[in-house]
């Protein structure tokens, strides 16, 4: 459903799932919405008055579909643009199949759950290899979201996902957690798979630091004091998951360090709690800045010195690999992992960075300042980063991928 130009996690795992097919030999077409993510309205004036919409956008051909001009946010909004995707997908499903012809795999990934109803008629319709990516536990997160529903959504939910795992003719999950999680839970009889997201390292070439910060200065993006600072970044949405008040509360602690600067970049619905917090708190030391063009996010990226993921300790969480972290990687750029799980594992056992647990907020301002007071450690885990990568290189996922394609369907590239 989201692809780019749109700058949400979602569009650029798309994109990466859309690579790593491209890279072991497949023509792509990817169906998905007009960019409108998050605010609902599409700035493009190509789209205009436009209902279906075929684009090449190399090396892939993209036929694009109107969402309703909604928001996407809240519960409510996602599930009727969910629903109106649906709708729009098979009622164009004719013109659609003139555009692709022959169709050899269907990979269904979004909108979660429901993509398996839609990539399964697909499948059935040109009698493809039909794959089904569930990046995360559903119904549980939707539980998550709203518990008071849960009577409600459990049962309903369950059967649901037990019936989307029988469609597919494989599963396709993000993290070793995960396949533990759906394997126990669902018993699927249909094999499951981890493909990481994974990272282009293309768009994350070597940069160096202070010419990064100084050309985002120049562009008034970071103010002209951010030169000389130790910039600490969150970069991405900004929901409930990521909990980032602990954010909020470490700079608070952190005060009287006049050379740190916690930057937050990103949109999302609980920005007024961050922006509450910063006011009454008086954080000097913590920015607010908004969403930034994709072209831009390798250059900010290189600009700070320690990079920040944020997930909630919940246990649906436990399994989620955001594509922050991939990026952060490329960028070679130490990390502070408030998170647990599959992600705190990596992190830590690669010596990539540190991990605390939520809510720990003097633990996680403590690592600030230990960061910041030893370049020698940051060295090392920049270090540590380069070796890490080449697990999670497109060129790496596009070669576990051929080899599930070898095995499962007898395709070689």
């Amino acid at each position: 459903m989201y692809f780019r130009p749109e700058i949400s996690g979602e569009s650029t795992l798309a994109w990466n799932r859309a690579m790593i097919f491209h890279k072991i030999g497949f023509s792509v077409f990817v169906l998905c919405g007009f960019p409108s993510f998050p605010m609902g309205k599409v700035s493009d004036s190509k789209y205009k008055g436009k209902l279906f919409y075929v684009e090449k956008l190399e090396p892939f051909i993209v036929i694009r579909l109107r969402l309703i001009p909604i928001t996407h946010t809240g519960l409510t909004n996602r599930f009727i643009l969910f629903l109106n995707f649906i709708f729009i997908t098979l009622l164009f499903m004719p013109q659609i199949l003139k555009i692709t012809g022959t169709i050899g795999i269907t990979y269904a990934r979004s909108p979660i759950l429901f993509s398996a109803f839609i990539g399964f008629i697909y499948a059935k319709c040109t009698r493809s290899f039909f794959i089904l990516e569930m990046p995360d536990l559903w119904p549980e997160e939707l539980v998550h979201a709203k518990p008071s529903l849960s009577f409600i959504i459990m049962p309903v939910g369950k059967a649901l996902a037990k019936l989307a795992y029988k469609l597919p003719h494989i599963i396709v999950t993000l993290s070793d957690l995960a396949i533990n999680l759906i394997s126990k839970k669902y018993h699927p009889k249909k094999p499951v798979y981890c493909l990481f997201a994974g990272v282009d390292t293309s768009e994350f070439p070597i940069r160096i630091k202070n010419n990064s910060r100084m050309e985002l200065i120049k562009r008034q993006i970071f103010p002209s004091e951010f030169n000389n600072k130790f910039i600490v970044l969150h970069l991405g949405s900004i929901a409930k998951m990521q909990q980032l008040e602990n954010l909020a509360y470490a700079a608070e602690k952190l005060k009287s360090e006049n050379e740190i600067v916690i930057v937050i970049i990103g949109e999302g619905e609980e920005k007024h709690i961050l922006k509450q917090l910063k006011t009454e708190m008086e954080l000097e030391n913590c920015y607010l800045l908004p969403s930034q063009p994709r072209d831009l996010i390798p250059v900010i990226i290189s600009s700070v010195d320690v990079c920040t993921i944020m997930l909630s300790p919940e246990p649906i969480f436990q399994i989620v690999m955001p594509i922050k972290f991939y990026e952060y990687l490329a960028s070679k750029k130490p990390m502070i992992g408030v998170c647990e799980g599959e992600l705190a594992k990596i992190i830590n056992s690669n010596g990539i960075g540190r991990t605390v647990t939520s809510a720990n907020v003097a633990k996680l301002a403590s690592d600030i300042k230990d960061f910041k007071n030893s370049p020698t450690m940051l060295q090392i885990m920049e270090n540590n980063c380069v070796a890490v990568l080449k697990k999670f290189s497109l060129e790496k996922i596009s070669s576990d991928l051929d080899q599930i394609l070898k095995k499962e369907c007898g395709y070689n590239s």
